[in-house]
């Protein structure tokens, strides 16, 4: 959590994902641009929150528990 509350943290990073999705531009450049947030994050940090390996590492769990 680096320090932060996630009222803080969500005031970071919410004008850039508004940004991002009104200008159907990408969103980790926005983050990595901004001084606050690399602040709180390091550039690898930020590279491993974009890593889909994480977010799909348990999905046979997942599917095996539902039934599929």
């Amino acid at each position: 959590n680096h320090g932060h509350c996630p009222n803080s943290s969500h005031g970071l990073v919410q004008p850039k994902t508004a940004y991002s999705w009104d200008n159907q531009v990408d969103f980790k450049p926005q983050l990595l641009s901004d001084a606050q947030v690399m602040s709180v994050l390091t550039e690898s940090e930020i590279e491993d929150l974009f890593d889909p390996t994480y977010y799909a590492s348990r999905v046979d769990e997942v599917f095996d528990r539902i039934g599929l």
